[in-house]
């Protein structure tokens, strides 16, 4: 079986603050063990569960966390950024499954340990065709056009809920109860490792508790902005829908193109902190 795997950091056990997210920050290089030590966990969990191909693409800010030398022999990793499909970048109809690791609530999410979608500083809410979405889902939603079903979610338990709840319920490991966006109960962390490697060969071996979730076509997209003048931004492109001072919509009878175009908005909207935009 070829297995797709996307790691992302907040949703990593012992993850509870944005200190430990960034690249300079005092907490970032403990974080990034903490998710090469997840991830493979995870690995060796689907290795046993039958994988005989593993792809693991780095998913967070720069995309450059994880590092070959420490990550499995037995798998290879897509680094860096500017990358086609972001957090999904490399999924297709040649993977029997996709894993998400890692993953955290959507924005607005009260309780979500660091709940973003895609860009913190530019969406306030993001739907999939009416309804409200994370990255879980957006993510699930392009694994699911190629064919390609989730199998396993890990995360703090309301990323867990969120994409049982959208998708139906699927194989997960809840690494920390959330208390808040910035606190959480954490388990022992070889407590968490033997849940998380036990859970994905478990679920490798239970085709049938993997969910297929493939958005229509057409599909759209609406986006919900921090600042109007983000929509402002957006609303310059052709094929912007202007529904409102901070929303936008846009559609697309592929919704990889729809993903794509999304990931391009959000780059727009950064662009407000340039000096043009002050």
């Amino acid at each position: 079986m070829r297995i797709y795997l996307s790691v992302d950091l907040e949703g990593i056990h012992g993850i509870v603050h944005s200190s430990q997210t960034q690249p300079g920050e005092p907490g970032y290089a403990r974080a990034t063990e903490l998710m090469h030590l997840e991830t493979n966990a995870v690995v060796e969990g689907l290795l046993a569960g039958g994988a005989s191909e593993i792809l693991v693409n780095d998913s967070h800010w720069s995309m450059l966390n994880l590092k070959t030398e420490m990550l499995h022999p037995k798998c290879k990793l897509i680094s860096g950024w500017h990358k086609s499909h972001s957090m999904v970048t490399g999924v297709n109809d040649n993977f029997d499954a996709a894993c998400f690791v890692g993953y955290h609530a959507k924005a607005g999410t009260a309780k979500g340990v660091l709940s973003h979608t895609y860009r913190a500083q530019v969406f306030l809410d993001v739907k999939l065709n009416n309804v409200s979405v994370g990255e879980a889902g957006l993510n699930a939603a392009l694994a699911g056009w190629f064919g390609t079903p989730v199998a396993l979610i890990t995360g703090d338990d309301t990323v867990c809920k969120e994409l049982s709840d959208l998708i139906g319920t699927i194989p997960h490991v809840a690494v920390k109860q959330s208390i808040s966006r910035y606190a959480a109960n954490l388990f022992p962390s070889s407590q968490i490792l033997q849940q998380v490697k036990a859970k994905a060969e478990e679920a490798l071996k239970n085709p049938k508790s993997w969910r297929l979730f493939k958005p229509p076509s057409p599909s759209t997209i609406t986006l919900s902005f921090v600042d109007p003048c983000m929509a402002d931004g957006a609303e310059l492109l052709p094929i912007v829908k202007r529904i409102s001072d901070r929303d936008i919509e846009i559609s697309n009878s592929d919704y990889s193109k729809l993903f794509q175009t999304m990931l391009a908005i959000g780059a727009i909207g950064a662009s407000r902190r340039d000096p043009y935009f002050s």
